[in-house]
């Protein structure tokens, strides 16, 4: 009885959280944060390279369970809304575990330095790809379960997020350095990727 209260509890809370999740109050470091935040070039311009990562959901657009929280703007998609918040968690997880149709494609990518990776949204749902320093929970509880929110996804009351992607949108993450670098979605913290920047980019 319990485990069942707790499943139609979280249900509910998503129902009103999962939007955008934008309702964090500001702190002085998210505050200074926003001010010096890059963002996705829009459009997809930038310099060149011929890397990119996929956004993908599978959101059906005929359960209308999707529509208070931004609707589904998929033509086909199969996963009604009960089915995504079922395997958000698992029995066998202390934390968030989250519908594997939700993701990244690739989670790997390697770049050469000077390069922007080019980002598609090419879900049905509100998504982004933010840069963090580690991986870490998003700003929506009920998808947040046992994960600590990534500094980067925290926004200032009323700021806009400069990594949202819409479906069907389009941009470029700015170029990075040398090195790993993480990034992740703010709404859904698994859809997690990885970007390796080098002098001579992937194979």
């Amino acid at each position: 009885m319990h485990a069942h209260h707790v499943g139609l509890t979280l249900l509910a809370v998503v129902a009103l959280a999962c939007n955008d999740g934008s309702s964090n109050p500001p702190t002085a470091e998210s505050a200074s944060r926003d001010d010096d935040r890059v963002a996705l070039s829009r459009g997809g311009e930038g310099q060149g390279g011929g890397r990119s990562i996929d956004i993908r959901d599978d959101c059906d657009p005929a359960d209308p369970a999707w529509d208070p929280t931004g609707g589904c703007t998929l033509k086909h998609g199969d996963t009604d809304f009960a089915e995504f918040n079922a395997l958000v968690g698992s029995p066998l997880s202390s934390a968030t575990v989250g519908h594997p149709a939700w993701r990244n494609e690739p989670s790997y990518v390697e770049v050469r330095l000077g390069e922007q990776v080019k980002v598609t949204n090419r879900g049905g749902r509100l998504h982004t790809l933010t840069p963090v320093a580690q991986f870490g929970g998003g700003r929506v509880p009920p998808l947040n379960v046992g994960l600590t929110m990534a500094p980067e996804c925290q926004l200032a009351v009323g700021a806009e997020d400069p990594f949202a992607l819409p479906p069907g949108e389009s941009g470029r993450l700015p170029a990075m350095g040398l090195g790993i670098h993480r990034v992740q979605c703010c709404i859904h913290p698994w859809m997690r990727g990885l970007i390796r920047v080098s002098e001579h980019g992937g194979h």
